[in-house]
């Protein structure tokens, strides 16, 4: 009976895992699209929220360009870690990847809220809690901590 439990315990770890990893790919790839595209149909997208709450001109817009293929690269490289097609630096990008969404937090969770004042407190809270997840995922993701 024990280790039915055990079993049950570990599929339902390895499910969450699989849907975790898949939701963050779909994220990713939906924000970087809409950091691509943003300008014209997207404006207010999350990526070009948090650049222009800090940049603005063409270093602003170069900078969106960037991270937002930053994002459907990831995106990419964990759906396709996924189904077991790793390249060498798969590892090193999610790294790079974290290190770049936690900064991505602080720009969207942090500063764009000081600098914009009157933003709904639940709102702010599912931003934040959304970031993490994906967050999450990518730090799951990579070898080094859990994938």
């Amino acid at each position: 009976m024990g280790k039915t439990f055990h079993r049950s315990t570990k599929m339902s770890k390895g499910i969450g895992f699989i849907l975790l990893n898949f939701a963050v790919s779909i994220y990713l790839l939906a924000t970087g699209i809409l950091g691509l595209t943003g300008r014209k149909f997207f404006p207010d997208g999350e990526i070009r929220r948090a650049v222009t709450s800090l940049f603005k001109g063409d270093f602003a817009e170069a900078l969106i360009i960037i991270l937002a293929i930053f994002a459907i690269a990831a995106g990419a490289f964990i759906i396709m870690k996924f189904f077991g097609i790793s390249i060498p630096i798969t590892e090193l990008l999610l790294v790079i990847l974290a290190i770049t969404w936690i900064v991505f937090i602080i720009m969207i969770d942090v500063v764009y809220p000081i600098n914009h004042k009157g933003a709904n407190f639940v709102d702010w809270l599912r931003s934040l809690g959304s970031h993490l997840m994906v967050l999450s995922g990518i730090i799951l993701a990579t070898e080094r901590f859990g994938g």
